[in-house]
């Protein structure tokens, strides 16, 4: 109750909270509560919808997702394709690379001839970049050379304005203009020629660059200040040329590294895709080998059974053979029981006494020999249907063990389904009560009028579902009812086997007895020696039976044991019908249950309704103070049902997914009986077939037992007969001459069967090579087609190679099916041949009958003539008879003829057979041929695209090795660049202002050049004046004469200086164009003109090549130059 005034409570308060007053009539409460509903069901729609369009987005990205997956593989494809036009291209890159290389070669040979032919020998064999700088130094020299001219000219301007001097300079302005053009265009040249080639590896010192100097020439101090300056610009350029090359060669290299993981990436591709392919070709390769076993394992088979049946062939001819040394025997005693005849002079009653004694010996021999033969025959017949048996025995052990196997894996698969049934139903009850525990009061008070509608409808369909499931149980009881008197029926017919063996095994005992009774009848007539053979043959033949009966016993002993694992599997199976039996009784028991929790909660429903609307009655009447308390209690009232109705809602759920479970019980225990029944009528075919053969066995023991009882007749009539053979044994002289033709006969009968026997052989023969013939040729198409489809397709490797194992064993089964015939057919010609052996034989004894009887007819007209009468008598009883034999005889003849027809008809089959079979194998045998060739060709297609590959591989490691050998050499000549970058910060900084310094002057000079042009005007107006200064001087003394003309001979010696300099310089020595003019460097005014040069010091020059990156940086030696200068005084 506490709980129930709780839930109330809690509900006021949430509707109070949702701004509904608890005061309210019902129609509003109800109203609201309706509201609420719809609300929760648009919500519920709303969702449903959300996730039919989730899944429908699913599918959509699953169809996106395979539609990527294609595109992938299209990509793929694509980068294939581009691998092998990106190695295409790099094969042309290649070859255009040598092509340049070769261009290179022939331009850096054409400016070594050019430089050979200028006289520039020391510097054909440096590098470009010492070529330039050589020339950057001897432009220096000119430029300074130049600057010194003119500003003694200046200084001299004021004293000398001779015209001479005029001309003079005249002619040395022009010299230095046309040194300065060759200069400019030697530049140009040069600059164009090592735009086309690369930087060469400086290995020269700069006394190269200096050796063509003169030692004559003077370098002042500040001199070589300038070309320090100037090679520290050069350095700087090339310093940030090599930067750049840097960072290109970087980024390079980072291109190429990436191309590398590119493609190692697909070369791992490559490997995989090499070894899954390898794996499928082992797969196969295995799978080659097991068939060639099988087909070797069959073939030993046949050979086994051809020879046997060989074997067989030679035991039969030991047979026959035996047979004639036991007739020459047989005729040697004859003869000698004729000479014994002929001394003693029996009476003549005596001698027709023995002669119808001896035609009853040979009649009652020959009658037996027939007799063994048929029993001979019959005992084979067993042998191959106690074969039979056991094949079929094996069958049923392992139809057996396929059916224990299945129950077993059923069973397994059933108690893997109840616990995910469990599972899944422990899932469900724990997401219904938080189902249950999410939903409000509010909507469940609503939904009890629609619920109760619903749940009558589920009652109804749960009613409509048990009776379903009644029918159901009621037909699974009809089907365990039929199984059950099967297996009643099963039991019976193993009961009647066990009698019927029993009885067999009586039978087989009285045989035994009656055989022990026989060898003691037979042991008391071996006082004659032709019974003592007779004997022996006998025993012989008790001996083989003897043997063939305990075959008989041990395998009817087997037949019990296979019987008893019979009758346990069976007696297992039933085990198992009887507790799915008991499962269903279970089913049928929670069904009931089920029922009777239906009708108490129909029970209660009823009478919750019928509260309910008395609860609506009083809800209707008007509320009043006093009344409070019954309406509390009528709310907890409705609590309480609320929570019966959620109890009820549970128990059906609950109930459906028993309901829902037992009908798949249901399902799957059917599927299970017609599994079981169909393995009950197979048991019932198999025992039918077993109950026919052994009443075949049955039949056989009869004959054998009646054979048996005409053994014990024939030893009882040998008695009488031994009289008789005594008076054979005088005819057999007679008939020894047509013995002798009928063993022509026999010969040349055998002489045929020997020749039909070699043409079996021959057939086997050719058989077996059209057999070997047969598997190479499946094996070569089963490895070429296995090839052809590893190369095109991977995925339908599996279902083809399974197609061709399917159609090989249906060839398989064809030979062999065919091999059987062919058997059967051997079987029934050897079988034949026995038949006409043994009417061979009969004949011939009949013969030898008919002969001695002639003979003996023509002894009694030559002995007697009494006896005439007595023998026409006979004559004519002989006559019918040998009618009658010769009437047999052409019957025997016909059946003969016709023999021969049927064998030449099988053997023209047969060759028809062979023809039609190697027209089929010379068209396999073509189109094996072309396949193979298309198979070669694309073995060598693969072959050449993995040397191919091979080869790229090889090429891309050795081109990843010079990369990387090329990266370190990089990074150490960084590191070298990055020291001298360091040293030269320090140096530019000193620098700068000399920069600034050096622009200043170079300003100053191109004033001063105007200043010289206009002084060039006023010494051309001073040339008269400096004529009479000449005349004067001519006048004074010659110490005089050095003092004023000091710097004339000064400027003297630099003209020729400069002329010498400018011709040995070539006209088209290369210069750098993009060298600043500004470069010229001016003597500052600080130092005096009149100042005396000095010796000047040994200064040490360095150059850095740094143009280009694979360029190592060359020692430079000092050069030294000193040079002499006059002093002025």
């Amino acid at each position: 109750m506490d709980k129930v005034h709780v839930q109330s409570e809690d509900i006021v308060d949430k509707l109070k909270e949702k701004g509904f007053n608890p005061g309210t009539c019902t129609e509003e409460y109800l109203c609201f509560l309706w509201d609420l509903y719809q609300i929760a069901e648009s919500k519920l729609q709303a969702s449903t919808n959300s996730l039919e369009e989730l899944k429908l987005q699913q599918a959509e990205e699953m169809k996106e997702v395979e539609n990527y997956v294609a595109h992938i593989r299209s990509l793929t494809e694509e980068r294939e394709a581009l691998t092998t036009d990106f190695e295409k291209e790099n094969i042309q890159l290649r070859i255009e690379l040598e092509k340049l290389q070769i261009q290179q070669d022939s331009q850096l040979k054409e400016v070594e001839e050019m430089l050979d032919q200028e006289g520039l020998i020391e510097i054909a064999h440096s590098s470009p970049s010492e070529q330039i700088a050589y020339l950057l130094v001897e432009r220096a020299t000119l430029l300074e050379k130049l600057e010194l001219l003119e500003q003694k000219i200046v200084s001299h301007s004021e004293s000398s304005s001779d015209q001479k001097r005029q001309d003079e300079l005249e002619q040395i302005h022009r010299t230095l203009e046309e040194e300065l053009y060759q200069q400019r265009e030697t530049m140009r040249r040069t600059k164009e020629s090592l735009n086309k080639e690369p930087l060469s590896s400086i290995q020269t010192p700069w006394k190269k660059l200096f050796g063509t100097r003169k030692n004559a020439e003077s370098v002042t101090f500040d001199e070589e200040l300038d070309k320090e300056r100037k090679m520290r610009t050069s350095m700087e350029r090339d310093l940030t040329e090599a930067a750049q090359r840097l960072k290109m060669a970087h980024d390079e290299i980072r291109k190429l590294t990436d191309d590398l993981l590119i493609k190692k990436k697909e070369l791992n591709e490559l490997e995989q895709i090499m070894q899954k392919k390898q794996e499928d070709i082992d797969a196969l390769q295995e799978e080659l080998k097991d068939l060639r076993d099988n087909d070797s394992l069959e073939l030993q088979k046949a050979k086994e059974h051809n020879s046997r049946l060989d074997n067989e062939i030679l035991a039969l001819r030991q047979r026959v053979r035996s047979l004639d040394s036991e007739r020459k025997k047989h005729m040697e005693q004859c003869e000698k029981s004729n000479s014994d005849s002929t001394n003693s002079n029996p009476a003549p009653l005596t001698l027709q006494d023995n002669l119808e004694l001896h035609k009853r010996c040979k009649l009652d021999l020959e009658e037996r020999e027939c007799q063994i033969k048929q029993l001979q025959h019959k005992l084979q017949k067993l042998q191959s249907t106690y074969n039979d048996i056991e094949e079929r025995n094996e069958e049923l052990e392992s139809i057996l063990g396929e059916t224990q196997n299945r129950t077993k894996e059923q069973v397994d698969l059933l108690q893997c389904e109840i616990a995910g049934l469990q599972r899944t139903i422990m899932n469900l009850e724990a997401e219904l009560t938080e189902m249950a525990e999410q939903r409000e009061m509010k909507e469940e008070m609503l939904a009890l009028a629609q619920n109760e509608s619903v749940d009558r409808r589920k009652m109804s369909e749960l009613q409509q579902e048990l009776e379903a499931l009644k029918t159901k149980l009621k037909e699974v009881n009809k089907d365990f009812r039929s199984k059950e008197q099967e297996n009643h029926n099963l039991h019976v017919k193993n009961e009647q086997l066990g009698r019927e063996k029993h009885l067999q095994d009586n039978k087989v005992s009285e045989l035994q007895s009656q055989c022990k009774k026989l060898q003691m009848q037979v042991n008391e007539q071996k006082s004659s020696g032709d019974v003592k053979q007779m004997y022996q043959q006998l025993q012989d033949k008790m001996k083989t039976l003897e043997m063939e009966r305990e075959a008989m016993s041990s395998a009817l002993t087997e037949h019990k044991k296979k019987c008893e694992i019979l009758q346990r599997q069976f007696n297992e199976e039933m085990e198992e019908v009887r507790s799915l039996r008991e499962e269903n009784l279970q089913l049928r028991q929670e069904v009931t249950t089920a029922r009777q929790d239906l009708q108490s909660k129909r029970e209660e429903n009823s009478r919750l309704r019928q509260e309910l609307s008395r609860l609506q009655d009083q809800v209707s009447k008007p509320p009043s103070s006093g009344n409070k308390a019954e309406t509390l209690s009528g709310d907890s009232l409705i609590q309480q049902q609320y929570e019966e109705i959620r109890q009820l809602r549970q128990d059906l759920h609950r109930v459906q997914n028993v309901c829902s479970s037992a009908e798949k019980e249901l399902r799957y225990e059917r599927d299970k009986n017609l599994d079981i029944k169909k393995q009950h009528i197979l048991l019932q075919k198999e025992n039918t077939k077993l109950t026919a053969e052994l009443n075949q066995v049955k039949q056989k023991l009869s004959s054998m037992t009646a054979t048996c009882t005409g053994l014990e007749v024939d030893l009882e009539q040998r008695h009488h007969v031994m009289k008789e053979m005594e008076l054979e044994l005088l005819k057999r002289n007679q008939t020894a001459k047509a013995l002798s033709s009928w063993q022509e006969k026999l010969e040349h009968e055998r002489c045929r069967a020997v020749e039909a026997e070699k043409m079996v052989l021959e057939l086997e023969q050719q058989l077996r090579a059209a057999q070997h013939q047969v598997v190479l040729l499946e094996t070569q198409n089963a490895e070429r087609r296995q090839l052809e489809e590893e190369l095109k397709k991977k995925r339908e490797n599996e279902a083809k190679i399974r197609v061709q194992i399917q159609d090989e064993q249906l060839k398989r089964k064809i030979l062999d099916q065919n091999l059987e015939e062919l058997q059967l057919e051997i079987k029934a010609l050897h079988e034949k041949e026995i038949s006409l052996t043994q009417n061979n034989c009969a004949l011939q004894l009949k013969l030898h009958q008919l002969e001695s009887v002639r003979q003996h007819m023509n002894d009694e007209k030559m002995s007697t003539a009494a006896e005439r009468t007595h023998l026409e008598n006979t004559n004519q009883k002989l006559l019918e008879e040998l009618s009658q034999v010769q009437e047999e005889k052409e019957q025997l003849h016909k059946e003969y003829d016709k023999l021969c027809k049927q064998l030449d008809d099988y053997i023209r089959k047969y060759n028809e057979r062979q023809l039609r079979y190697k027209a089929k194998l010379s068209q396999v045998k073509e189109i094996h041929l072309s396949e193979v060739n298309q198979r070669d060709l694309r073995i060598k297609q693969l072959e050449m695209e993995v040397a191919f590959n091979r080869s790229q591989a090889e090429k891309e490691q050795q081109w990843i090795g010079r990369i990387t050998s090329d990266n370190e050499h990089l990074n150490e000549e960084k590191r070298h660049l990055l020291d001298r970058i360091t040293e030269y910060e320090a140096s530019e900084r000193n620098y700068k202002w000399k920069l600034l310094s050096v622009q200043n002057r170079a300003d100053i000079l191109d004033e001063e050049n105007r200043q010289l042009q206009e002084s060039l005007l006023q010494l051309y107006n001073q040339v008269a004046s400096l004529e009479r200064v000449l005349k004067k001087l001519q006048s004074l003394n010659l110490a005089d004469i050095t003092k004023v003309m000091s710097p004339e001979c000064l400027l003297r010696p630099d003209a020729i200086l400069n002329h010498s300099s400018s011709e040995i310089e070539p006209e088209s020595s290369p210069v750098m164009s993009k060298v600043p003019d500004t470069t010229a460097l001016v003597q500052s005014p600080e130092i005096p003109m009149t100042l005396s040069l000095s010796h000047s010091d040994t200064l040490e020059v360095g150059y850095l090549n740094v143009a280009s990156p694979g360029v190592p940086v060359a020692s430079l030696e000092p050069s030294v130059t000193p040079e002499p200068c006059t002093d002025s005084a």
